[in-house]
């Protein structure tokens, strides 16, 4: 027997009822939710086989979102890796569908968007409560399963973002900061010589490899330049010109090993005591310690 004419299935739902709990939906989220900053990802590929070689956040758009997880950050928060200690405090948001279509056209995110009907998956939510940065992991769509013929809202899973090299341009000041505070930074002694001071955010050039980095920081007096956003790795002797400052000064000594940004950083350390250890000269091609003829 089919179903009946004069009522509307749960799938088909009434313009009516689907409208009504869509404000429902919103007006909750308005009363209970918070003001996220939504942050969508642009892949910077290498232009030959478009392998991407960073990703760059420089747009953002505020909307707001409920927090469903209220008790605390959700499982696996910290737990021991093979890399050590992780804390991918996860936390789930819901949005509104009706008010996400609003706010990607009235800032024309679209065209900025991979899918523009949905947030995406590894793009950034900046949550002012705690002052993090939080990447997408999972989008649910559908949940609940097409309540009266109609999806009312999303619900997003993130985990606590890992900074690397990725590019935070934004024009939001305590966004940005996060990249300068947390991202891989090296020190460059410069030579004497040298003309103007660098100025923090801007781009500097290497005249002999084109490659580019962001000025994190710079001290005219110990002539120590720290950036972050390395496109490549700098030679000794080459000049650095600032695209901003218009300063020029050669550079004399680096260690891109020695992240100044990390007071944890070992990669020097682990790095100088294998050369004691590993040994790759021709008669010790596998680089076994002490391995030497009939050892076993």
């Amino acid at each position: 027997m089919p179903t009946s004419p004069y009522f509307p299935t749960y799938h088909q739902g009434h313009s009516g009822e689907q409208t009504l709990v869509q404000n429902l939906v919103d007006e909750q989220i308005k009363l209970f939710g918070s003001d996220i900053y939504y942050l969508p990802k642009t892949a910077i590929t290498d232009g030959t086989l478009d392998e991407v070689r960073y990703t760059k956040f420089q747009d953002q758009f505020q909307i707001e979102m409920m927090l469903v997880n209220v008790m605390g950050f959700g499982d696996n928060a910290e737990f021991i890796s093979k890399f050590g200690l992780r804390i991918t405090d996860e936390i789930i948001f819901r949005v509104s569908t009706n008010r996400w279509d609003e706010e990607v056209a009235e800032h024309g995110m679209a065209a900025k968007l991979t899918v523009p009907s949905r947030p995406n998956e590894g793009d950034l939510l900046y949550y002012p409560l705690t002052e993090d940065l939080y990447e997408i992991k999972y989008v649910g769509k559908e949940e609940p399963f097409f309540q009266f013929g109609k999806i009312q809202f999303y619900a997003i899973t993130a985990e606590l973002y890992e900074v690397g090299s990725d590019d935070l341009a934004t024009g939001i000041a305590e966004i940005d900061a996060i990249e300068e505070l947390f991202d891989s930074a090296i020190a460059l002694s410069m030579g004497v010589g040298g003309t103007g001071d660098f100025t923090t955010g801007e781009t500097v050039t290497g005249g002999t490899t084109s490659t580019t980095a962001e000025v994190k920081s710079w001290d005219s007096s110990t002539r120590i330049l720290q950036v972050i956003n390395r496109t490549g790795t700098f030679a000794a002797n080459e000049s650095l010109t600032g695209n901003t400052s218009s300063a020029v000064w050669v550079v004399s000594t680096f260690d891109t090993l020695q992240d100044t940004n990390s007071e944890y950083d070992a990669n020097r350390q682990i790095e100088d005591a294998a050369d004691n250890i590993v040994d790759w000269s021709e008669g010790n091609p596998f680089g076994e310690f002490g391995n030497f003829t009939g050892s076993i």
